[in-house]
């Protein structure tokens, strides 16, 4: 069955309800205001969720408090149950909200491009601020908050200055309110809950022979519930472990020259044709779906993922972390292809046939008529048969339509998007390549486009601290950042992606800034495994202060090792995640 990439809106913005009209899925919430609701005063800048112009505000939780989110970095697919609040909301043309007045009065602004997106943030900022609040206090929110914007006529400290002047706490100043129940008091905070409760099942009903039939294999067990959780656990780890690669393949292709093919500076998800940082971006998605259902089944997210190489019973070959070549480039087309694409032995065109000798020579088979098929959409396959069996037994328990058609949009970019993109790479057509062909991945080639790279672990010995050079330097903190990135697509599977978009911000910012550094050096990120894990809390309260102290180790070897950092590096993303976790501390 094929599943349009589309998604059901569920969402309300500046007071209207939007729902069930269904959108692409991979649309930002930014071309969704501009293009669906004629919103235009959210502005585009960078496109990348550097400059902020795109803030809008946020009610993720239905009691929760407002917060920033930067809608060109933001899938419409993570959009659902939210309440919005656009420059157009905050207040009317002849009723300006106190932060619109006050920036309006003072003149805070030159060109006007950033306003919109100093407004709403600074509404955000002050939204729960009460007179008698510690004006320091609310002076470290709001610089928290307003950090990260960027304004090329530098009106910092006008935009600051007026702000401040809208904060309840000053006399005469009137609340600052954002959507119907502005938490109360500074430091207001709803309580940590799960995103779906778990599913109450009668006694577990054991498979009959018609079961597996129509599933086409043998389950390991006989509560589809289970078998779902297995599936989708490895599949998670699947998807990490892609992930990981991928963006370790796009931090080795040369900068500036193949920049189109690596996907910097502008790697707007969902740009055709796709580049490498595209499809690792897709690959974050594809763990999003995988971790989303894990909890609506009641179970927890699951973001470890094999240690590499691979397990040879889970692949036909080993998966390493290497730069982009001719052999990495097959197992990738292999890995995405649907089992029907590669098999010599189904009907293929002669170019197609052609290219599958080319694939399985470059893959070093010495039987590919006897590989296991294996790939990634054959796992989805099976989470599909499973899911259908769920349903004839407990057909209440999901939104079964919807799942189904997540889950196809998976299939559909892995098995097509991708594979067509690798396989581009692997012919050498790749319009961000050369004219030349396959030859181009021969390192000897003068328009070779990627670096050799050097892979070391960035873990000290024990004992030993982070010897204070470059190299040593620059591993630990990407370290950091992937584990920060971790940590906080947990928290967002847990809280209905509410820091999903901080998760991407650290893995396009400073996680890339740090990659293309270490690549011009010949040495590519660790990528090392967090031993505790990614959610070690007990509970929830204590997985969100563990992301927050490895928010803060980060931070403190942002500052150690500033030295090193490369120019580029996005010194604010820290911070602004930081803030954004305050509100649930």
């Amino acid at each position: 069955m094929n599943y349009e990439p589309t998604v059901a809106l569920d969402i309300i913005v500046n007071g209207e309800h939007h729902h069930g009209r269904r959108v692409a899925a991979d649309m930002t919430l930014v071309h969704f205001l501009h293009e669906d609701l004629g919103l235009t005063g959210t502005k585009i800048g960078c496109s990348i969720g550097e400059c902020r112009a795109c803030t809008v505000a946020v009610q993720v939780e239905p009691d929760g408090p407002p917060v920033t989110r930067q809608a060109c970095m933001t899938g419409m697919r993570h959009t659902a149950g939210w309440k919005v609040t656009t420059i157009e909301g905050l207040g009317e043309p002849d009723e300006l909200n106190p932060v619109q007045k006050a920036i309006f009065t003072r003149q805070a602004f030159q060109c006007g491009y950033c306003a919109a997106g100093f407004a709403v943030a600074g509404t955000v900022a002050l939204a729960g601020v009460r007179p008698g609040d510690d004006a320091k206090a609310v002076e470290r929110r709001v610089d928290a908050v307003l950090g990260p914007h960027l304004c090329r006529c530098t009106g910092y400290g006008r935009y600051r200055d007026a702000i401040l002047s809208a904060a309840p706490s000053q006399a005469a100043a009137p609340e600052v309110r954002l959507f119907a129940s502005p938490p109360t008091g500074l430091n207001a905070s709803p309580a940590m809950r799960p995103s779906a409760a778990p599913i109450a099942r009668p006694v577990m009903q054991a498979l009959t022979k018609a079961d597996t039939d129509e599933l086409g294999y043998t389950p390991v067990f006989d509560d589809p519930t289970l078998e779902l959780v297995r599936l989708l656990r490895d599949g998670a780890e699947i998807e990490h472990s892609l992930l990981v690669q991928y963006l370790y393949a796009a931090f080795s292709v040369k900068l500036p020259d193949y920049a189109q093919l690596a996907g910097w500076p502008n790697h707007r998800y969902g740009g055709r044709p796709l580049h490498v940082i595209g499809v690792a971006i897709e690959e974050m998605t594809h763990l999003d779906v995988v971790n989303e259902l894990l909890v609506a089944l009641g179970a927890a997210p699951h973001l470890g993922r094999q240690q590499f190489p691979y397990e040879t019973d889970i692949y036909p070959f080993d998966f390493t972390l290497e730069p982009l070549n001719l052999h990495s480039i097959a197992k990738y087309l292999y890995v995405e292809a649907s089992t029907t694409a590669v098999d010599l032995d189904a009907p293929q065109d002669p170019e197609h046939r052609a290219m599958l000798e080319r694939l399985y020579a470059a893959l070093n088979s010495t039987a590919p008529h006897h590989m296991r098929p294996n790939q990634v959409g054959s796992l989805y396959r099976k989470v599909v048969r499973v899911l259908k069996l769920l349903e004839h037994r407990h057909p209440s328990s999901l939104d079964y339509d919807y799942w189904g058609a997540r889950l196809g949009v998976v299939l559909e970019e892995g098995e097509h998007e991708h594979f067509d993109f690798f396989r581009t790479l692997f012919d050498g057509t790749h319009p961000a390549l050369p004219a030349g062909g396959p030859d181009i991945w021969d390192p000897t080639h003068p328009e070779h486009p990627v670096l050799a790279l050097k892979l070391e672990s960035g873990l000290p010995r024990s004992g030993e601290p982070i010897v204070d050079e470059l190299l040593p330097a620059m591993r630990h903190l990407s370290n950091l950042h992937y584990w920060a990135v971790c940590m906080l697509l947990d928290l967002s599977y847990r809280h209905r992606g509410r820091f999903h978009s901080a998760a991407r911000r650290h893995m396009t910012g400073p996680l890339r800034s740090l990659g293309s550094a270490l690549a011009t050096h010949g040495h590519g990120v660790p990528f090392d495994a967090f031993v505790a894990g990614y959610a070690p809390g007990l509970d929830s309260r204590r997985n969100l202060e563990l992301a927050v102290s490895m928010l803060q180790q980060t931070l403190i070897a942002q500052q150690r090792y500033a030295r090193h950092l490369p120019p580029d590096y996005a010194h604010t993303c820290v911070t602004e995640t930081l803030w954004e976790l305050s509100d649930l501390c």
